[in-house]
């Protein structure tokens, strides 16, 4: 699976100059571990079969991609001006974002070199700008601002993971966030 991982995840599979007519808004399939029963994960593939094999070979594609290798960033809070009211536009408030970013990490792994891979500083620093900047009507602007650029920047990450929450919203009832996640990824 490695090989097969590498070459779908690797910067050659990347056409960077592509990148927006190449980014497909899909949802990535559950994460294969965190309690999911072998009979589980079997009436999964059964459904997979049966939507066709077009279907079956996109989430297939997706599975691959959803299990292999990434950077990982979590509770990213920054202060930022969103929303469709008024006020949230004038006063602001406070955004939680966590970021996937699918790579081939074996060249970093192997050499112990930050050259071989995406500094995690660099995509901070996208999800900064994004939430700290200009201000969006919709979560969903900011994390699609947050793929685009991280997918612009860096042509060796095949696919990511942009979740945005909102954990001080005006409703009533008790939560602990509202938000958005995405996913995008390089069409080959």
């Amino acid at each position: 699976m490695g090989g097969h991982v590498s070459c779908l995840l690797g910067p050659r599979s990347s056409h960077p100059q592509q990148i927006c007519l190449s980014l497909s808004a899909t949802t990535p399939p559950p994460p294969p571990t965190g309690g999911a029963s072998a009979s589980t994960a079997t009436r999964r593939a059964r459904r997979r079969r049966g939507r066709g094999a077009m279907a079956g070979k996109k989430e297939e594609e997706e599975a691959v991609v959803y299990r292999g290798d990434k950077l990982i960033l979590r509770g990213l809070r920054f202060h930022g001006t969103h929303g469709v009211k008024p006020e949230e536009k004038k006063l602001g408030q406070k955004f939680v974002i966590d970021v996937d970013a699918w790579m081939d990490l074996a060249a970093a792994g192997d050499s112990d070199d930050i050259s071989d891979t995406v500094s995690y500083t660099e995509i901070y620093r996208i999800a900064k700008n994004v939430v700290e900047g200009p201000s969006h009507n919709l979560l969903e602007s900011v994390a699609q601002s947050i793929a685009n650029s991280t997918l612009l920047k860096f042509p060796q990450i095949s696919a990511v993971r942009v979740k945005v929450e909102k954990p001080h919203v005006a409703v009533q009832g008790v939560l602990d966030y509202l938000g958005v996640e995405i996913f995008r990824q390089r069409k080959a």
